[in-house]
């Protein structure tokens, strides 16, 4: 029996479902496990990958390749852990009879097997998303992410991190929602280099999808990688990293998907909308008492406020100080 998989949605939301994708795959067997998601998972997914880059400024016509290629393949079964309407379509118009989703998507009424994805007592996005294995029979219990790692890559980027006796820091302050990057990223790691000649040897591995620049130190404190790396090195070198620091975006979920202990800054959001990175240890920094605190699901492109204080007050001395007991 084959099944789809359509979770298109961003990278953490992928990370976030990789449990139903275990499970389903334990079920029923991995080949028969098939994902739609954007064309970058294709790196880390486990599982074979139909691309949907709904990015490219030709989504429908994305949209029609997409469905031409799941209605070749054939499923038997197609499950939708996503709430948008595009993921509903998709098996409809592929001619899969069976499928399996929830209640809470606008167009739910065209699923066979439905169920409710918020109730009560259930707070992590990742339990949540599990709840739609209960129609297929499978119970949502010792949930475990999976991604794929490259052992070509890993050992590349293991030579290139270097020394094994300096603790290895991924910094991830970045966001493509704009109030979720951390201002003070750069200010962050002026400090940091300066504390590093004092005599901490931790080094500090700065990732993002967009190249920044950032003045080299003459010491090995930090090594810039941003706009420089893919998804599958992305994933080594956190996989070859001993903590990570961050902000609530995807890395964030790779990281705890790793095992990495995570310390994260909260701005615009917070751990209780359920993402957090809950398969790991971490630590969740934020400003408490802020009454226009949360202010969206994801985070604005810009406060509303005009004064940004859910960042701006998290200053890197706070940071720092958090980081420093952060072991």
């Amino acid at each position: 029996m084959k099944l789809v998989v359509i979770q298109t949605a961003f990278l953490g939301d992928f990370i976030l479902t990789t449990p139903v994708l275990k499970k389903l795959s334990e079920h029923f067997g991995r080949e028969n496990v098939i994902v739609v998601a954007r064309p970058h998972i294709s790196q880390i997914s486990k599982n074979k990958v139909i691309s949907f880059d709904k990015s490219s400024g030709r989504k429908f016509k994305e949209l029609i390749k997409v469905i031409i290629q799941v209605r070749k393949i054939k499923p038997q079964i197609a499950v939708v852990p996503h709430l948008s309407a595009t993921s509903a379509l998709i098996p409809i118009f592929a001619g899969v009879k069976n499928v399996v989703g929830f209640e809470e998507n606008s167009l739910s009424f065209l699923f066979s097997k439905k169920i409710r994805k918020y109730i009560s007592g259930i707070v992590s996005e990742s339990e949540r998303i599990a709840r739609v294995l209960i129609p297929l029979g499978i119970e949502p219990i010792q949930l475990e992410p999976e991604i794929r790692l490259d052992l070509e890559n890993l050992n590349y980027w293991k030579s290139v991190m270097g020394e094994a006796e300096k603790r290895k820091i991924v910094f991830a302050p970045f966001s493509n929602w704009g109030t979720k990057t951390w201002p003070w990223w750069n200010k962050f790691l002026s400090i940091y280099s300066g504390i590093y000649s004092a005599g901490i040897k931790d080094r500090i591995i700065v990732l993002g999808e967009k190249e920044v620049d950032i003045p080299s130190p003459k010491n090995q404190s930090i090594l810039n990688l941003t706009g420089r790396t893919t998804l599958r090195d992305t994933v080594s070198i956190i996989y070859l990293s001993d903590l990570f620091l961050g902000v609530d975006n995807g890395l964030s979920h790779i990281a705890s998907a790793l095992k990495k202990r995570c310390l994260i800054v909260f701005g615009p959001t917070t751990p209780k909308f359920g993402f957090f990175p809950n398969f790991s240890d971490f630590t969740a920094l934020e400003l408490a008492g802020l009454p226009c605190k949360p202010c969206s699901l994801h985070g604005p492109q810009s406060c509303p406020l005009k004064h940004f204080k859910c960042m701006m007050n998290l200053s890197p001395d706070i940071v720092l100080k958090f980081l420093k007991d952060f072991r």
